[in-house]
């Protein structure tokens, strides 16, 4: 009698932490939707880099205040793998974490630290550039993310499975309001991933937001 309780006790249990944990899938984007040059010559030819959510976004008032990891990978011939590469506008760079097996449980981690400031800002939208986007080969060669879990404030607050795609995908999410002068803190751990055809190193180029209280 007191293994059936037990046993009833842990599927409730699981039951109701499973549903508060949601899944939430990406949505596959177009890199020509947040992708442009600086500029064009009179012929329309492309001047200057190719430039991520170039002019107004949610950066024209929102911000990140840090963005740290569990692990990096080691930096070589002069290219490094900070995490603040997933946070640069740059596709070329990428967040590589830095254990010998797929990352399992490795996570990166953005802080929001938005001080003399009312309130209004939130994020309902995430960006990614999964894998090592620099080229097709990097790519194909490094492994991407299948699935992250994301954490706010250091609670599971939902799963996010990614697509297999080197195009920029996007994830809607309930909106996260970011109060003032209180630290807020967004973790996103690798779960699973998409085996690489050469490395193990598991990457991510671009992991951004899009939100509310900008305009």
């Amino acid at each position: 009698m007191k293994n059936k309780i037990i046993i009833i006790f842990l599927i409730l249990t699981t039951s109701i932490y499973s549903q508060e944990i949601k899944t939430i899938n990406s949505i596959q984007g177009n890199d020509s939707d947040f992708f442009d040059y600086e500029d064009y010559d009179e012929n329309q030819k492309p001047i200057g880099k190719f430039e991520f959510l170039k002019g107004c976004s949610w950066y024209c008032g929102g911000s990140v205040t840090n963005t740290a990891a569990s692990s990096e990978l080691k930096e070589q011939n002069g290219i490094n793998y900070s995490p603040k590469n997933a946070h640069d506008f740059d596709k070329n760079t990428a967040w590589i974490e830095g254990k010998s097996d797929y990352g399992i449980g490795e996570f990166i981690e953005y802080q929001f630290d938005f001080k003399d400031y009312s309130g209004g800002l939130g994020i309902n939208k995430i960006l990614i550039a999964n894998g090592y986007k620099k080229s097709k080969n990097d790519w194909k060669n490094n492994s991407r993310v299948k699935q992250l879990r994301m954490y706010i404030n250091g609670k599971p607050y939902s799963i996010i499975n990614l697509l297999d795609s080197f195009e920029i995908q996007t994830i809607d999410i309930d909106k996260i309001m970011i109060p003032p002068n209180e630290t807020t803190k967004l973790r996103f751990e690798i779960i699973d991933i998409y085996k690489g055809d050469r490395y193990k190193d598991t990457a991510i180029s671009l992991l951004m937001f899009d939100g509310v209280g900008v305009h």
